[in-house]
């Protein structure tokens, strides 16, 4: 059987630009910067790193990037034809693109290619809208720009859809898709360098693009076609697949899938779907291993959490929590996974939780160096069981660490509490004055009463627990408090009885942070198990 040549695949990231339509969604211009750079060593092809003058960032991202390192990626800006009745020489859009042409060479006009948003959004004529698309085109290219040019609404127009998604009547359906050509056959006689469909909607479904791109490639021989799509219908992923497998030598996206509405097509999920299939080619191998990591420094350059359920690239992406899927990968690795979770740099993931049987937690602590047989296992169900229901474990591997090593009777009896008390008192006009106090155990020998202020419970109990554990360990001080977040959990069942987890980072200079969790009905029980968690694994890293 002959072998089947997979298709190098160009990949243009949007992130900074139609990524950012979004709520609740930032991104400094260092970070911007850093993410442009980690994108280029991935082996991204194209970055647009926003609207040509929208906003002040902009501006101050294309000077930022004159000594940043972006390799062979090609940095591009997006901008508008000129407008009706103007003069391209005066277009804002354009003369920002050119302003910049040294540091970024690509330009991508969106230009309208529905009849109907020719008529009601631009207001003007079929043919002025020919024109300003041309003499923008032209204009840019002769001002020694690569040119990319968006369709807008280029599969509502080629499938006959107007507004809300409704059909449009035959006569008008059939202009429509004549114009549509029109549109086409003059970007291809101008020779730019891609013609991108774009599902503005996300309103198409994988058999209508996978028929538009193979008329498009049969049509226009000489013209290169990409897809920019959208995830309205959840069809975003399927439909750029079917763009590539009918011929698009580009697929547009985000990163991460950040976006208007639903979202831009989840580059990082094409990318490792189809390529771990062996449908395309987008990125060499070795780059791919580098793909969860590049999608984490993503989610935190845009100061977003990474989802649990984001295909590929999230935690729970090659995890388990059911009893029975660990107890067969215990036996059976990789049985549960539909690819190997190393060739996009990710690991397998024992989860523990209240699905969680025994296999689980035997089979989590094998694979943490501290394994656990049946009967220590129970244990850790039986002494732990808040923390299983509550996802405390799910939440802090170094917590699920400690269990373990206690459930064993191996972990070292630096400190534990014996008793604590919190005082929290306020009154009417704002005061407030809050104290721990706790009876520590040192050592297994000595019993010691320390109490401190704080500004709330979690910074007294805190700086209780350390005022005295410094007098024993004084490595203590090189460790502090990140910080915490409180989640409370079935509140709908369980009202103010409701459990709550709450999880704690902690870091010191020259060390990997840490993250430790409790879980309690009790807020100040919650938070006590987890500060006691995070001094424990100190000393448990840096004896003394």
């Amino acid at each position: 059987m002959a072998e089947v040549q997979v298709r190098k695949i160009e990949v243009f990231d949007t992130s900074l630009r139609d990524g950012m339509q979004q709520p609740n969604i930032d991104i400094s211009v260092p970070n911007a910067v850093g993410l442009l750079e980690r994108m280029a060593a991935f082996g991204i092809d194209y970055a647009e790193i926003g609207f040509a003058g929208a906003n002040q960032f902009v501006n101050d991202l294309a000077v930022a990037l004159e000594p940043a390192d972006t390799g062979v990626m090609k940095l591009a800006l997006f901008g508008r034809t000129r407008g009706r009745g103007a003069r391209v020489q005066d277009w804002p859009d354009a003369q920002f693109i050119l302003r910049h042409k040294k540091r970024v060479p690509v330009a991508v006009l969106v230009v309208k290619s529905r009849l109907l948003d020719v008529m009601k959004s631009l207001e003007t004529t079929p043919e002025e809208n020919l024109l300003m698309a041309y003499e923008t085109i032209a204009f840019l290219q002769d001002g020694g720009m690569e040119v990319i040019v968006d369709l807008e609404h280029a599969m509502d127009a080629a499938c006959g859809r107007r507004e809300n998604g409704n059909p449009c009547d035959l006569e008008f359906r059939q202009r429509s898709l004549d114009y549509f050509h029109q549109m086409i056959d003059q970007c291809a006689r101008q020779k730019v360098t891609r013609i991108i469909a774009c599902d503005t909607t996300g309103g198409a479904n994988p058999e209508e693009v996978g028929e538009l791109f193979s008329s498009l490639t049969k049509s226009y021989p000489g013209a290169d076609f990409g897809f920019h799509g959208h995830t309205d219908r959840g069809f975003g992923i399927a439909n750029t697949r079917a763009a590539i497998l009918a011929g698009a030598v580009q697929i547009q996206g985000t990163l991460i899938g950040t976006g208007e509405r639903c979202g831009n097509v989840n580059l990082t999920t094409v990318i490792g779907s189809m390529q771990l299939r062996g449908e395309a080619e987008f990125v060499t191998s070795e780059a791919l291993t580098g793909l969860t990591s590049l999608a984490h420094s993503a989610y935190t350059s845009f100061g977003l959490d990474t989802p649990h359920s984001a295909p590929i690239v999230g935690p729970g992406a090659f995890g388990t929590w059911a009893g029975m899927h660990g107890s067969s990968e215990r036996k059976n690795p990789g049985a549960y996974l539909w690819c190997d979770p190393t060739k996009v740099g990710a690991i397998p993931v024992i989860g523990v939780n209240a699905q969680s049987g025994k296999a689980n937690i035997i089979l989590l602590s094998e694979s943490l160096g501290i394994p656990l047989n049946s009967a220590q296992a129970q244990i850790l169900v039986d002494n732990n069981q808040a923390m299983m229901e509550g996802d405390g474990y799910t939440a802090s591997e170094v917590s699920f660490k400690l269990a373990c090593m206690k459930a064993m009777g191996t972990l070292r009896d630096s400190f534990s509490v014996k008793s604590w008390r919190v005082i929290d008192e306020s009154d009417v006009i704002g005061s407030r004055y809050v104290q721990a106090s706790m009876l520590l155990s040192i050592g297994g020998s000595t019993v010691t009463t320390t109490r401190a202020e704080g500004a709330g419970p979690v910074d007294a109990l805190t700086k209780a627990m350390r005022h005295e554990l410094e007098k024993w360990y004084p490595s203590v001080a090189q460790m502090h408090l990140g910080r915490f977040s409180v989640t409370a959990i079935d509140v709908s069942a369980q009202d103010t009885a409701a459990h709550v987890r709450v999880t704690i980072s902690f870091h010191a200079d020259g060390h990997e942070s840490w993250t430790t969790a409790g879980v309690s009905s009790d807020l100040n029980q919650a938070a006590l198990m987890a500060i006691e968690d995070g001094f424990h694994y100190w000393l448990l890293m840096n004896p003394e």
